[in-house]
């Protein structure tokens, strides 16, 4: 990565010492103000409301902190390595991009971010964090939110036409599995020739002969391996000639920690290694290859 470790170093040092010093500052506040009232009313709901504010502290600061990080690191990073890259870390990709797939249930609580769009052999991509929730409410009217979906959405340019769409998943993934049931009466369960493939993914289509012709043997070991390469479910919709993929990894990229000693050769390897998520996606399924392009 061609940037000025030192220069680095030295604006995210100053980033940090700022967020942290205004956390401590703040909940070291929040604490001389809350203790004595603990100790007189001996009440665990002073408490409990303390320790919620010190964490939005701490949240707020690290979220200052981690602006920087992607200004000075990751904004750079996906530029070496991409090309007509856009970054805009307060954006994502809305849900009507997924819900447009009639294949995806986008739960009750949809929240996106860290969005990013460019090219990478000359296969255009665009990608970005997504958490989807659904909503519960018991007999007494109190509502919880459960995480069915945490990691990274990506939409890539296909290398073979189709007219109707497709949706592989690995079996367990919610969102997969209610969004096809919207679409019963228009999609078809297919059982692959590869019984191996078979036992980790399931496939619906529109239309059986075009399940055959977008996964060839050769692309259902490319997706097996793909899967060895990567922690989390996978999800893969074919629609309107782009290939969406779902990584249900739990995890947000591109975020900086200010409680983390700074090491910059490791945070450097860090992003490098979160945006392969990317590359490894166009490398290994061979999206660049148009040698079998043609009209169905």
């Amino acid at each position: 990565m061609n940037i000025n470790k030192t220069e680095l170093y030295t604006k995210l040092s100053e980033a940090k010492k700022k967020a942290l010093k205004t956390f401590w500052l703040s909940a070291g506040t929040i604490g001389g103000i809350s203790i004595p009232l603990i100790i007189y009313f001996r009440q665990p709901f002073f408490l409990i409301f303390v320790v919620l504010i010190i964490i939005v502290l701490s949240a707020v600061a690290n979220n200052n902190y981690s602006k920087i990080y992607k200004k000075e690191l990751v904004a750079p990073a996906l530029s070496e390595i991409f090309t007509d890259v856009v970054y805009i870390p307060e954006k994502g990709i809305p849900s009507s991009v997924l819900a447009n797939t009639s294949m995806i249930y986008t739960g009750d609580s949809y929240t996106t971010e860290d969005y990013v769009s460019g090219k990478y052999k000359d296969i255009k991509f665009s990608s970005a964090d997504i958490n989807i929730q659904e909503q519960h409410t018991d007999s007494d009217g109190n509502t919880t939110y459960t995480t069915i979906f945490k990691g990274q959405w990506m939409i890539f340019d296909f290398n073979k036409t189709f007219k109707s769409d497709l949706l592989l998943y690995e079996r367990g993934i919610a969102i997969a599995r209610r969004g096809h049931r919207k679409n019963e009466n228009n999609f078809e369960k297919v059982e692959m020739e590869d019984i191996s493939f078979n036992k980790k993914f399931t496939v619906y289509a529109r239309n059986s002969l075009e399940a055959f012709y977008l996964l060839t043997p050769n692309t259902m070991e490319k997706i097996k391996k793909l899967k060895e390469s990567l922690s989390g479910g996978l999800i893969f919709c074919f629609h309107n000639n782009e290939l969406h993929i779902g990584l249900n990894n739990y995890k947000d990229l591109y975020e900086g920690n200010m409680f983390c000693k700074l090491d910059i050769d490791k945070e450097i390897e860090l992003v490098n290694e979160q945006m392969k998520i990317i590359t490894n996606f166009i490398d290994i399924l061979d999206l660049d290859n148009d040698l079998f392009r043609r009209e169905v």
